[in-house]
């Protein structure tokens, strides 16, 4: 039996290999310990191969959990095993694996960046708001992905089967062969109110479906299941790879498709192509051969058929004229077209040699109707893993997926600009983040030069190989941010500032001008956005103003980049104007003047910018005082169009400054004394005050009609009880309602849009209720609030049903917060 298996394993029959391998493990009486190992190492590299992820993460912990011994290319299954616990989003445990498999190789490193993603696996979801990810209706319950557009429509890639009595199975996961299909409308897809149906039938058919009714929040039927959630839907295939087998129902495509040409079409597999601009002429992927079906990375055997590209051209109403591109070869793979917008440069997928691992990306010329010798695109977008199915866009940007750059697990897409001259990869590789990635296999995109719109492919739905297409819009920015962590310094003493104030804006756009002030260490961590240049401000007193330039355009997409800026002293000079310049100041003179390097004395300044709580954009007309504590003495301004202000002040006395507008919440916060010291560093040093928790209006002013999000408010899950550690933050709240004796509030909670809906309206009216709780207990009058449970009606992000979320955009959903509904003053 077990012999059976291993044949069927180096035919690339996984889905029979499964089964054999099965049984024989079943009973493994008389089996060596090291046919036991070798044996549950090729399941679970089966499981892998047929995307049971579950049943390889249960294989693989079964025979790694002992610790086996393992040695030269059985090494391999840490780093197999690692990344199926980043795509079934275990990433510590991962992490773990990633780290074994480093430890006991030299030449595979990529696990270092792996670890790093796994580590901040937020930087590639935060800018998930911005692109709207669609299921469409031509999808089967088969394999759909790779489209391509032609003429008003697309031609993709499809295992739908349309005949009932024919099923023509391939032997790697027991799933129908692929044809080439044809939508040719777009508009179809733009006009359909319905997704694809699920009805109880067991046909397949291409034709139209009506309209289903729109589904309830909770209820859809492609994001990942939840508690609302039936089963998934199912297909033939073999009783041991999960989601194979006939569940419940399979899908019928809502949107009618046809066979894209009966002379394309052959009796097995045909996969992705392109068409040159003219529509005349077409590259496509084919193999010609049953046995494993048409493969890419798998070493030289001779009953394995190789996938190979071919050309045909388009006269008297048929594909015509089909012959193979003159470098494919019977001992490697050729396939996933592209071609430039000229039709002059052709980059596909190959594990020919001269790769660096698995699957690689290569470039060929056609010049005068003949293919150049093939030029490997090189280390910067190929890996040891799999780098496939690349899309050129018209601006020449290169598309492509790939497993071997760190990714959210499986295949990932990566962008790429390209040299419009040597047709070689010229900038950085980006990964595209969620939502156009997800935990399982991305792939088969394509998009216009700005990303606006497009499609993808993927089996984010329900995994396996039941890959279907999705279509995306762009509603935001491009680009996501990217990490930044400033540091400012003393550059004499190179010790950091306690909490200084800095301005920064994007180069060349004065209107995004924007301030920050460090912590106490010096250091603060900003989000700027990607693919830019920067100048940061900073004025200290006592020290020369400094402007530092920083560009974020080669930054790293999930490790944070560092800036430091140090700041140089100005000259310290004496109150006696007859002394010289360069004498020490008088050790008894109380006053700390500082001096501009043109010698004129000047008084100590205080000054800052008032903005807007709502989006931080400065505030003209706020009336500003700032009241001596020592002498009771009130200056008064108006701020101006750019919100700032600027006070004269003596360093031995505290002050008080208030902010008044109308319409806005008033501001008050210490400004604390200077101890008497030389040392211009400690001007704005402010005094320990563990026990001020603060108010939530204290740098910006807030209006009539603005809502404010209260930070790390967390609640167990299911329980509206108040964590400890939500205390601090809710102390601000409080402080700001007795800054503001008159202003009334409506505090609102807010659930993700997972579960029952009316369960979650009713959990977030009780989060509410406890805030309020909260605040009387503290002294605020319990009829200046009022509590509202929003349930999850307001997701902030777009992140409803029938939309694929990660785990932190649900995040953003789960908010308390709070509305300014009045403010008055006596």
């Amino acid at each position: 039996m077990l012999q059976k298996a291993d044949t069927q394993y180096g035919a690339l029959g996984y889905a029979k290999a499964i089964e054999l391998y099965e049984t024989a493990l079943n009973k493994p009486k008389g089996l060596t310990d090291d046919e036991l190992i070798k044996a549950k190492l090729n399941l679970a590299q089966c499981y892998k191969q047929v995307k049971d992820y579950q049943n390889t993460e249960r294989v693989f912990r079964d025979v790694l959990s002992g610790n086996p011994i393992l040695k030269g290319e059985d090494i391999k299954a840490y780093r197999t095993f690692a990344q199926v616990l980043t795509s079934n989003g275990k990433f510590s445990e991962a992490n773990q694996y990633w780290q074994k498999f480093n430890e006991l190789q030299e030449q595979d490193k990529r696990g270092v960046e792996f670890v790093k993603l796994n580590s901040n696996r937020e930087a590639l979801e935060r800018n998930s708001g911005s692109y709207k990810v669609e299921y469409i209706g031509i999808n089967s319950s088969s394999a759909d992905f790779s489209p391509v557009y032609f003429k008003k429509g697309l031609v993709f890639v499809s295992g739908r089967s349309v005949n009932a009595g024919i099923r023509r199975v391939f032997n790697w996961d027991a799933s129908s062969f692929l044809d080439l299909y044809y939508l040719e409308d777009l508009k179809a897809i733009g006009t359909e109110t319905g997704g694809a149906s699920a009805t109880g039938s067991s046909s397949q058919s291409s034709a139209a479906k009506p309209n289903q009714p729109s589904k309830k929040l909770g209820d859809d039927y492609y994001t990942p299941p939840t508690a609302n959630d039936a089963k998934t839907i199912g297909r033939k295939g073999n009783e041991y790879i999960r989601g194979s087998k006939d569940l419940d129902y399979e899908e019928t495509p809502s949107i009618p498709t046809e066979k894209f040409s009966k002379s394309l079409n052959s009796k097995y597999h045909e996969g992705p192509c392109a068409f040159f601009h003219d529509g005349m002429k077409i590259v496509f992927t084919r193999n010609s051969q049953s046995g494993g079906g048409g493969i890419f990375g798998q070493k030289k055997n001779a009953t394995i058929t190789r996938l190979k590209l071919y050309t045909a051209e388009y006269e008297e109403n048929e594909w015509r004229k089909i012959k193979e591109i003159p470098f494919n070869g019977n001992d490697y793979s050729c396939g996933h077209p592209t071609l430039t917008f000229d039709d002059k440069i052709m980059y596909f997928v190959s594990d020919m040699p001269g790769g660096y691992g698995g699957t690689d990306v290569w470039m060929t010329r056609y010049n005068n109707g003949e293919w150049t010798k093939p030029q490997n695109l090189g280390g910067t977008v190929n890996t040891r893993g799999n780098e496939m199915f690349p899309f050129i866009d018209e601006r020449g940007n290169l598309y492509f997926s790939s497993d071997g750059h760190p990714g959210l697990g499986d295949l990932d897409i990566f962008f790429i600009p390209m040299n419009a001259t040597t047709a070689m990869p010229s900038g950085k590789i980006r990964n595209l983040g969620a939502p156009l990635n997800s935990n399982r296999d991305d792939f088969g995109i394509i998009t216009d030069s700005e990303r606006l719109t497009g499609f993808l492919s993927s089996n984010r739905k329900r995994g396996g190989t039941d890959d279907d297409i999705y279509k995306f819009t762009r509603l935001g920015t491009l680009y996501g941010c990217r990490e930044l962590v400033v540091n400012v310094y003393d550059n004499e003493t190179k010790k950091p500032f306690d909490r200084i104030r800095f301005e920064y804006e994007t180069k060349g756009n004065g209107s995004s001008r924007e301030s920050a002030i460090t912590s106490t260490l010096g250091t603060i961590k900003l989000c700027l956005e990607a693919e830019n240049d920067f100048n940061f401000y900073v004025k200290q007193n006592g020290y020369q103003p400094t402007t530092v330039n920083f560009s974020n355009k080669d930054a790293s997409d999930y490790e944070s980049s560092k800036l430091d800026i140090y700041l140089k002293k100005e000259e310290i000079i004496s109150q006696n104007p007859k002394k010289n310049k360069t004498e020490t100041p008088n050790p008894t003179t109380n006053e700390i003047l500082v001096a501009r390097r043109n010698g004129n004395s000047i008084s100590t300044i205080f000054r800052g910018v008032v903005t807007a709580g709502k989006d931080s954009t400065p505030i003209a007309g706020v009336q500003i005082r700032f009241i001596n504590q020592c002498t009771n003495i009130t200056q008064e301004m108006t701020t101006g169009s750019d919100g700032s202000y600027e006070f004269k002040r003596e360093l031995k006395c505290d002050y008080i400054l208030e902010s008044f507008k109308e319409g806005f919440g008033k501001s008050s916060e210490l400004v604390a004394k200077v101890e008497e010291k030389r040392s211009i560093i400690n001007i704005f040093r402010k005094k320990s005050a563990p026990a001020n928790i603060g108010s939530l209006f204290d740098t910006k002013l807030y209006k009539v009609g603005d809502v404010v999000k209260l930070d790390n408010i967390y609640y167990d899950s299911e329980s509206s009880k108040i964590r400890r550690d939500a205390a601090r933050e809710l102390e601000k709240l409080v402080n700001t309602m007795r800054k503001n004796p008159n202003m009334i509030i409506e505090i609102r909670s807010h659930t993700d849009t997972r579960g029952n809906a009316q369960d979650n309206l009713y959990l977030s009216q009780q989060r509410a209720n406890e805030v309020v709780d909260f605040l009387v207990q503290k002294g605020v009058s319990r009829a200046r609030m009022r509590g509202v449970g929003k349930g999850e009606s307001e997701p902030v992000n777009g992140c409803g049903d029938g939309v694929q979320c990660t785990e932190a955009e649900h995040q953003r959903n789960r908010r308390t917060e709070f509305k300014i509904l009045s403010i008055e003053r006596k």
